[in-house]
């Protein structure tokens, strides 16, 4: 397989949508708040996933499958949850007292992805911005202040009119998500076969992710985004008893 050849199986088989997810997930910048892991929700997991953590805890996946998670609610096939435990619903993999994961390297691969890589025709948007998240809420700061930057202006206008730009960059941004997935070799043999590699300098690749975001995304409903997490929640109640 060559350059053009990938591109061709990229532009078939992958859907237009992902490449500003990742690019968002590049810009992304977690800050352990932790409200991903609790609540509601749950950690999709599949063969792969329950391996990879039997491994991180020195365990057999049979034991890491009966001890870490339930069965799958929506059913999805070869999919299990991880359990969740407390009254907040804390996923099992927690640590209650540092409020981290305790195989953040070895994470599942839903988890590496949130919060800005999903499934659109299920969120019924291309990025979901969860306003309990204290990483969106800074990247949606972010994203307001750098929108109107005469410079980032600048290299939107660039990247728009360079198409063998955009394709390697987009090209970049999948063995981005495959490294980030945990599929090193496919990133590196996608490396040798186009001719294309992540830039040594994380910086370039961010600015080329930010000029592509918003280039392909709709940012105006983003000046009515409010963040809810735990901080602000906490703020909000010592101005009520003040008040």
């Amino acid at each position: 397989m060559d350059k053009e050849s990938f591109l061709q199986w990229l532009s078939g088989e992958i859907p237009e949508t992902l490449f500003p997810q990742i690019a968002a997930q590049v810009l992304f910048h977690c800050e352990n708040c932790g409200e991903c892991c609790r609540g509601e929700g749950y950690a999709l997991v599949d063969v792969a996933d329950i391996e990879e953590i039997a491994g991180a805890l020195a365990i057999s996946p049979t034991q890491a499958r009966a001890r870490l998670t339930d069965p799958d609610p929506e059913k999805n096939p070869g999919c299990r949850i991880l359990k969740s435990t407390g009254p907040d619903r804390s996923c099992c993999l927690l640590d209650r007292n540092t409020g981290r994961c305790t195989i953040y390297s070895h994470r599942p691969r839903i988890c590496r992805t949130f919060p800005m890589i999903s499934e659109p025709v299920k969120t019924g948007e291309i990025i979901s911005f969860y306003s309990d998240c204290r990483g969106t809420a800074k990247f949606v700061e972010m994203i307001q202040e750098k929108r109107s930057d005469p410079r980032v202006l600048e290299e939107i206008e660039s990247l728009a009119g360079d198409e063998e730009r955009l394709q390697d960059l987009r090209i970049m941004l999948f063995i981005w998500l495959s490294g980030m997935m945990g599929e090193t070799e496919q990133a590196r043999q996608i490396c040798g076969a186009t001719g294309i590699s992540l830039p040594q300098d994380a910086r370039s690749l961010q600015k080329d992710c930010l000029a592509y975001f918003l280039m392909t995304i709709t940012t105006d409903g983003l000046d009515e985004y409010e963040y809810d997490g735990p901080a602000n929640r906490n703020s909000n109640e010592k101005t009520k008893r003040k008040n």
